[in-house]
This record gives structure tokens, sequence and C-alpha cells, in this order.
């Protein structure tokens, strides 16, 4: 597959920030980010209730779930990291084609499987995951200059992006925007399941809670400005886009589109634009680096896989963790290389466990009535829990059965989602039965106050021996 060709799918996946069809796909950005910031309140309930404990809404779910069916803790737990670590691969591979077809196109592919080539756009992403893993694998330090660095760059092609068009007085039309979205409501549920990851992302503020200086205070503060920061986003960047370029712009050629909306707004630099653009996915790499490989050094410690992955580094961080991680994406960046097909796989574990934190909430609240609750929502949004826990239900089993609606999605992709939560469920039992040597606990009582716990370990930075 040439990197022009690659381009063009990409435009229908979230690296490309479209979804299936404009303008129709902006309602699914804007709808997205808004059920994500009602579900973030209620996962704030859920955090207050136990600020002691981290891996964020999968160990909601879990909590909510155990005394009905425990293994569905390490699904949403597996299902939140799967989500979470293979956007590493689909940032690699967008910018691998990104570099690839603005600077070197038409460079020779060399056939890897039937159907599936290997070129310079590969390569260039396996690089980009390994430059990810070094940024995290020597310590926090390093990793903070890196994402200073890049977020900077991503910061200012932003506001120049959105301020240019409305700033120039000639360059924002109105009549560019459209709400046809040139499909059934099926094909658009499916879109929203594939950039549901997007929109519903700032959930992962949950997984630091243990970690910030006020538990309660703070984690509900972060779940609640990140929510809104994204919901203006995603309607003020595709607003000033769609308005400047043209929505035909951007379903042909998104990388030129962004140089189209950057030789507006500078004039000629749509070098810049792909800068910016690759700066940005690496930035989410870097992150989602370190989270990935922390969720599976979290999965370990609570004996949900391996124990060989619980281990720290010189560094103090997971090492042997971060580089399973990175070796996994690498693998799948290889043998799959489309990033549509490596999110609707991860997608399916990721909605999982959201599904199963929503649920929680609900569960939560009906079996331990008296627990504490620093932040205890009105009785208003146990409706609200249950409209989007079937919202959620449905656009999962909708995705996940019509893959085909999203472009060049398909049957493979699907059987590969189920694979992978059915290899977490495998890894778990090998845990428990053959390392640790215990039966696996299908129901786990709950008590209805909390218990003393002792402290627990978190991810610090060491220093070097």
């Amino acid at each position: 597959m040439t990197a022009n060709t690659f381009l063009a799918r990409l435009n229908n996946g979230r690296a490309s920030g479209r979804s299936s069809q404009e303008t129709g796909g902006r309602a699914l950005w804007v709808g997205g980010a808004l059920i994500g910031l009602l579900q973030n309140m209620l996962f704030a309930e859920t955090a207050a209730m136990f600020p002691g404990k981290s891996g964020g809404v999968s160990r909601y779910a879990s909590e909510g779930w155990k005394r009905y069916f425990a293994p569905l803790g390490a699904v949403a737990a597996y299902g939140y990291w799967i989500g979470w670590s293979f956007s590493i691969a689909v940032n690699a591979a967008a910018i691998g084609a990104l570099v690839t077809a603005h600077w070197f196109p038409g460079t020779p592919e060399v056939p890897l499987l039937p159907g599936h080539s290997v070129g310079l756009a590969e390569l260039i992403g396996v690089a980009a995951v390994f430059a990810a893993w070094a940024c995290n694998y020597f310590g926090a330090r390093l990793t903070a200059r890196a994402s200073k660095i890049t977020s900077g760059i991503v910061l200012c092609g932003l506001v120049v992006v959105v301020a240019a068009p409305f700033l120039s007085g000639h360059t924002w039309h109105a009549a560019n925007l459209t709400w046809y979205h040139g499909g059934s409501w099926t094909t658009l549920i499916v879109w929203f399941y594939v950039t549901a990851w997007t929109t519903y992302g700032t959930e992962i503020c949950a997984s630091f809670a243990p970690e910030y200086k006020d538990t309660v205070r703070d984690t509900a503060k972060a779940l609640r400005a990140t929510s809104l920061l994204s919901l203006v986003l995603f309607f003020v960047v595709p607003l000033a886009m769609v308005g400047s370029v043209g929505e035909d712009a951007i379903r042909k050629d998104p990388v030129g589109a962004f140089a189209i909306a950057f030789e507006q707004a500078l004039g000629g630099f749509s070098s810049l634009g792909v800068l910016i653009l690759v700066s940005s996915m690496f930035l989410g790499m870097v992150s989602t680096t370190a989270d990935g490989g922390r969720a599976l050094y979290g999965l370990a410690r609570e004996r949900m896989t391996v124990r060989q992955l619980d281990h720290l580094n010189r560094w103090g961080v997971p090492g042997r963790a971060l580089t399973l991680d990175v070796v996994l994406n690498s693998a799948i960046l290889l043998l799959l290389g489309e990033p549509l097909s490596i999110l609707i796989a991860s997608n399916f574990g990721y909605l999982v466990a959201v599904v199963l934190a929503v649920s929680a909430f609900l569960l939560l609240r009906k079996d331990r009535p008296d627990w504490p609750r620093p932040i205890r929502r009105g009785r208003f949004w146990i409706p609200v829990a249950w409209a989007v826990l079937v919202i959620d239900v449905v656009v999962v089993a909708v995705g996940v059965t019509h893959p085909s609606l999203a472009a060049n999605g398909g049957p493979k992709d699907t059987l590969i989602a189920v694979g992978i939560l059915l290899l977490s469920v495998v890894l778990y039992a090998y845990r428990r039965v053959v390392q640790d040597k215990e039966r696996i606990a299908w129901r786990i009582e709950t008590p209805a106050v909390p218990e003393p716990e002792p402290p627990q370990e978190y991810v610090t930075q060491r220093p070097p021996r």
C-alpha cells in the first residue's frame, strides 16, 4: 500500500481528526465529548470512593463487578490497557505515512504478507515507537522534557489553525459548513465506535488519582476540566478547519487540507503543518507509552498477568512492561499497518472497560449505599448513568458487528478485538493457577464499608545507582 493510499484511508480514521463523512462526523466528535463529560462526572464519584486505588476506570469496574463475576475485573483492566496502548501503533503508522508522503513520496515497498507490504512509512513508524520508548525508559525527567517541547509546538500550531481563519476576515466562510453525512445512522454509529477512544479519552485523569496532592478535589477537577476543554476543542477546531478549507478538501487529502490552512495563515508553510501534526502524534505516543507500560506493571502487581512484569528498572520505571508494550505495538504496526484496523481492534476492549465502569457506578450505588462518598452525585445522575450506559452498549454492539461500514474495516478486525480480550483471560488464569498456585475466584464478597489497607506502591523516580 502506498503512502498516498494510506493517507486517503487515514482521512476516515481518528488520526486525521475526521469521522466518516463531513460534517455529520463533526457532530460525532462533539456528541462523544459531551458523553465523555457526563461519564467523567460519574467517574469522579467512584474515584473519590477508592482514593488509594490506582488503575482508573478499570479498577472501578472491578470493584463494582467482583461480587457478581470477578474475572470481569481482568477483562476491564486488559481492555482498558489495550485501548490506550494500541494507540501507539495508530499514531506511529500516521507519523510514518505523513513523513513519507510529504518528504519521501514514491518510495518502494517490500511485500511482508499477502496483500500487505512494508516500506519506509512503516520503518519510520517503528522508529517513532522506539523513540517514545526511549523517552520513558530512562526516567520521568526525559519524558517531561520531550513532552514540554512537543506540546509547545502543538499548542502554537493549534492556535494558528484555529485563530487565523477568523482573524483574517476573508478565509473563513460559513457556506463551507454542511451537515451531510453521506451514510445511514448505522454508519454514523460505527464511526462513533471508531472515534470513541479520542472523545472519551479524558477519563485517563482518573488513572493518576492516587498521585494527586488532594485525591478527591484534584481528580474531580481534572476530569471536569479536561472534558470541558475537549468539548470546546472538538467544536472549535473542526469549525475553523472546515469553514476555512472546505469539507471536500479535508475528505480528499487531510494532510493537504492542513497545509492549505497553514498556507492561508502563514503563507507557504505547508511543511510546518506536517511538523505540527507529527509532533502532536509523537506527544500522544510518549504519554500513552508511559500509561501503557504502567498499566501492564499495575496488572502484574494486582496479579492479573505474569509476575515478570512486576519490576522497576534502575531509573524507577517499569522497563520490562514498557519494552513489551513497544514490541507488541511494533508487531501490530508491521502486521496490520492500517490505523483503522488497529483502532477497531483496540476500541472494543476500551469500550468494554468503559461499559463495565459506567455500570459499576450503578452497582456500587445499589450494593454499597453506606460506603463513604466524598463526592456524591444527586439522584438525577442515576437516569443519566442508565442513558449513557445504553448508548455505550449500542455503540459497542453496532461497531463490533458492522466493522465493514468503517471504510476498510472487516471481520478480521473484530476477530482480533475479541481474540485479544480472550488472551487476556488466559494470561489472568495462568498467573493465578500456574504462577500463584491459587484457584480462580469467580465471585468476591465486598465489605459494606472500607477496610484498612496497607500503603500502595506507585511508580516513582529513583536516583541512578
